[in-house]
C-alpha cells in the first residue's frame, strides 16, 4: 500500500441526518413564535400609523371646508349689502304681503299689468247667446273659452284698426246675472271714435252721401260717386249676371244679317 494513504487523516461526521434533542428543538419553536409575535406587532404598528395619517388628513379636509363654507357666507352677505336688499324666505315673503295695514314698509306695491283697463255692463235678452257690445268700434273676434270662475264663455277681441291699433276686448256674460254682458277693454284707440252714421265700405270706414255739400256739378263728385257705385255694384253677383246677360244680348242683336 501507497505510504500516502496510510498517513492520511480520516474524520467522519457522524451527526448528519440525525434528529436534533429535545431542548434544541423547543428552542427553535420559541425562537418562531418570538419572531411571528414581533411581525405581528410591527404589522399592528404600521396600520395604527396608518389610521393616525388618514384621520389627521380627513380632520385637515374638513377645517378646510368649513373654512370655505364661511368665505362663501361672508361673500353672499357683501354681495346682498351691495345690492342694497336683504334676501328673504318664501315663507317671510307671504308673511310680509299678508301683513294689514295701510302702508306696510316690507310689501312691495305690484304694478298693474294693464293700467288702461276699463269695464262696460250692457243688460240684454237672456235668450241672446251673442256676445257683441256694440260701442261705436269695428271689432274682429279672433278667440273664445271657458273660464274656471265663470259658466259662461269668454269671447276675445281685437279693434279692426289692429295692428296699428292694439286695443282688445273681453265680452262674457256676468256669472251672478246672465243677462249682463261685462266688456273689459284693454289699452286706448289711437283713432277717431266711429260716428253712428259712418259705415264700413269693403273694411274703409266712409260716410254716407250728403245733400247740400261742395258742388256737386263738379267732375271730381261725378268721379266719386261712379267710383263708389262701382264698387258696390260689382260686389253684387245678381249684378254681374245682370250686366253679363245684357252683354250678350246687345252682342246678339248688333249681328248682322247675311244677304
Amino acid at each position: 500500500m501507497d505510504s500516502r494513504w496510510a498517513t492520511l487523516p480520516v474524520s467522519l461526521d457522524l451527526g448528519v441526518g440525525l434528529l436534533p434533542s429535545p431542548g434544541q428543538a423547543s428552542r427553535e419553536r420559541g425562537s418562531v413564535l418570538v419572531e411571528g409575535s414581533s411581525s405581528r406587532k410591527e404589522e399592528a404598528r404600521l396600520a395604527s400609523t396608518e389610521f393616525g395619517d388618514l384621520e389627521a388628513k380627513l380632520n385637515r379636509i374638513s377645517e378646510e371646508n368649513k373654512r370655505l363654507s364661511e368665505m362663501v357666507s361672508n361673500m353672499l352677505t357683501d354681495c346682498v349689502a351691495l345690492s342694497g336688499g336683504v334676501p328673504a324666505s318664501p315663507k317671510r315673503k307671504r308673511i310680509e304681503t299678508n301683513t294689514p295695514g295701510d302702508d306696510p314698509p316690507c310689501k312691495r306695491v305690484r304694478a298693474d299689468p294693464t293700467p288702461n283697463a276699463s269695464k262696460a255692463y250692457v243688460r240684454i235678452d237672456p235668450k241672446n247667446t251673442s256676445l257683441v257690445v256694440k260701442d261705436g268700434y269695428q271689432w274682429r273676434k279672433y278667440g273664445q273659452k271657458v273660464t274656471r270662475d265663470n259658466p259662461f264663455p269668454r269671447a276675445y277681441f281685437r279693434c279692426s284698426f289692429a295692428p296699428s291699433c292694439p286695443v282688445k276686448k273681453k265680452v262674457q256674460r256676468s256669472a251672478e246675472d246672465g243677462s249682463i254682458l261685462v266688456a273689459t277693454y284693454e289699452g286706448e284707440h289711437n283713432h277717431k271714435h266711429l260716428a253712428q252714421d259712418e259705415v264700413y265700405v269693403g273694411g274703409i270706414p266712409c260716410r254716407p252721401l250728403q245733400q247740400g255739400f261742395g258742388n256737386q256739378e263738379s267732375p271730381g263728385f261725378h268721379r266719386i260717386l261712379v267710383d263708389r257705385m262701382a264698387s258696390s255694384l260689382t260686389k253684387d253677383p245678381s249684378f254681374t249676371a245682370a250686366i253679363a246677360a245684357a252683354i250678350s244680348e246687345r252682342l246678339v242683336q248688333q249681328k248682322p244679317v247675311p244677304n
